[in-house]
């Protein structure tokens, strides 16, 4: 796309986000800008900027902010340029060699897609971002949040399910950078997003353009980085081929070398494994003499190493191989998964290293190092977090090497990045992307919060009524419960004659008085652990007590309609809505 009549000038200030001031041959001009985002690191004060001079002079800004220089990049900011620049680009058959037709401004669902656009074989929903937010050759959007930008991906995620074509490109206003990758810093939602997007089978793109005062053009893909995940594969290959160990089952990783040596390591290191591994291996060196091989004999092989049901599994699984494959390993993840002793790991393990398979192995040293990356706190126990590192490490492993680079990972845990003392931080290939030692907040992961011991309250709760209506209390508007109705209560467990004589002190003339059941309410940080009495007054008035208490006294129906009341507070419900 073109612009005509373009002007140089100095960006001064921006007293909003709709307008800057500009100095222009000598004069400060009111310009408009086209771009409502932040763009604080471009609209700095001495800056050169290029404005278009506006054809109507009835305008009441002569002049649109187009384009900012920083340092030796000129980034186009013009927020209307990016679709232009993509429809032409889609006339152009760029991205759509067969092509057929584009519609812009199209609604789907809730939201108005960019494009609508149909090729010979699919019909597909178009949503377009500019760019403009750069980091030392990184780009990322949004640069503020963005609700908008958000239910846009996730209805494109709709339009993906129902069977159409989903495209969401990112146009970089400049040229010649590294990737592009989400805010996560602004917008961690926006990123969740995205990656959920790819997922579900959304084309995310990203493209940079040719950008010159009157011009901007898309020019050549960039990489898309959805997250630190999608950063680590180069470094990190880079350094086991670099250092890599020499270890008897990666010379000659056969399914069955594979198979035993990973169940040899589970809860064993790596020089205490050998001596077993080459000795198991003489006395059966295949899957059809561990299948033949008598228990005395495997549980003799396997002594010193413990946790025997490993090895008696082996033999279930390579009895189960024999049958059905003929004494070769399953030759599918879902096969080798579903053998005895076989979890999720063990079985990305065969099937990565010996057959090339893209499946993870996510073991404890994989677990503690990219919680490390990125400083993330999930506990690590938990069957849900290791389920979605897996599926999260599963989009981004190379095709190519996917048994290196699950080696590697291991291998980064077990040499480096250790779980007992600090780690070897300098060594490590990622030490420029993690987290963690950039916050100096190494050890502090993985973590399991530790629980915090609860503050016990000892309460008495009264549910004190009159022939018609009971009494409540209003909690304070800030904390626990805040804002929400009570029973009145009592801090400490009262006996009966002092709930008589607290009660007497408020003017209350006490006809009957009953013990009801304890009750306990655990929150977060703290538990109550309630006694409780019913109390029958002889008449409950707004003038009853004293100010502070804050009492209100309602009717059984009025209570239920009306007032919220903590389901802390259950067991005593049903005494305060009975009918008196």
């Amino acid at each position: 796309m073109n612009y005509a009549n373009m002007v140089s000038g100095t960006f001064l200030a921006r007293p909003n986000r709709f307008i800057a001031y500009v100095d222009i041959a000598g004069q400060t001009q009111t310009v408009h800008v086209k771009n409502t985002g932040r763009c604080r690191e471009l609209l700095v004060p001495g800056t050169q900027v290029w404005c278009q001079e506006a054809s109507s002079p009835a305008r009441k800004t002569r002049f649109d902010l187009i384009a900012v220089q920083k340092g030796s990049r000129l980034i186009n900011m013009d927020s209307q340029a990016p679709n232009q620049a993509v429809y032409e680009w889609l006339l152009e058959k760029k991205l759509f060699p067969d092509l057929v037709s584009v519609r812009p401004e199209t609604t789907y669902g809730d939201s108005r897609f960019d494009f609508y656009v149909e090729t010979q074989d699919e019909k597909i929903f178009l949503e377009v971002k500019g760019v403009t937010l750069e980091r030392d050759g990184v780009v990322l959007f949004p640069d503020a949040p963005s609700e908008r930008a958000v239910k846009h991906v996730k209805e494109l995620i709709t339009a993906a399910r129902n069977g159409f074509g989903a495209y969401l490109i990112f146009v970089i206003q400049m040229q010649d950078v590294q990737y592009f990758m989400p805010n996560e810093e602004t917008q961690p939602e926006f990123a969740e997003v995205l990656r959920e997007a790819r997922r579900e089978g959304v084309k995310i793109l990203a493209y940079d353009c040719q950008v010159t005062p009157q011009s901007m053009e898309i020019r050549k893909p960039v990489p898309v980085k959805l997250s630190l995940l999608d950063r680590i594969e180069k470094p990190l290959l880079s350094w086991y081929d670099r250092g890599r160990r020499i270890l008897p089952w990666r010379e000659d990783p056969t399914p069955y070398h594979v198979w035993v040596s990973e169940i040899m390591l589970q809860q064993t290191r790596v020089e205490a494994v050998k001596p077993y591994y080459d000795r198991f291996m003489k006395a059966l060196p295949d899957i059809r003499s561990l299948s033949q091989a008598e228990e005395e004999k495997l549980l003799k092989l396997w002594e010193g190493l413990g946790y025997y049901n490993r090895v008696r599994n082996m033999k279930k699984a390579a009895e189960i191989l024999v049958d059905r494959y003929d004494g070769e390993m399953a030759p599918s993840y879902e096969d080798i998964l579903s053998l005895p002793g076989i979890g999720s790991y063990t079985a990305g393990a065969i099937s990565s290293i010996a057959f090339g398979i893209k499946r993870p192995a996510v073991d404890g040293n994989v677990l503690r190092v990219l919680s490390r990356l990125r400083a993330d706190a999930a506990n690590i126990m938990q069957q849900s977090v290791r389920n979605r590192i897996e599926e999260e490490l599963l989009t981004i492993m190379p095709d190519d090497r996917p048994g290196d680079f699950n080696q590697a990972l291991m291998e980064l845990g077990a040499m480096v990045c250790t779980p007992n003392g600090a780690p070897k931080c300098g060594e490590c290939p990622w030490k420029e992307l993690c987290v963690a030692h950039r916050e100096g907040r190494e050890t502090d992961f993985p973590c399991k919060p530790p629980k915090k011991a609860r503050v016990i309250e000892d309460k008495t709760v009264l549910i004190i009524k009159d022939d018609k209506k009971a009494a409540l209390t209003k909690r304070p508007e800030k904390g626990l419960l805040a804002g929400m109705y009570e029973f009145p209560s009592i801090t400490g467990h009262l006996s009966q004659d002092e709930v008589l004589l607290f009660l007497k002190e408020r003017g209350l003339s006490v006809l009957r008085i009953e013990p009801l059941s304890q009750s306990r309410h655990i929150f977060s940080h703290k538990e109550w652990h309630m006694i409780g009495y019913a109390v029958k007054v002889d008449e409950l008035a707004e003038t009853t007590g004293n100010p502070e208490d804050s009492l209100v006294f309602v009717e059984q129906q009025e209570a239920r309609e009306r007032y919220p009341i903590p389901t802390a507070y259950k067991a005593y419900l049903k005494a305060f809505l009975e009918e008196s």
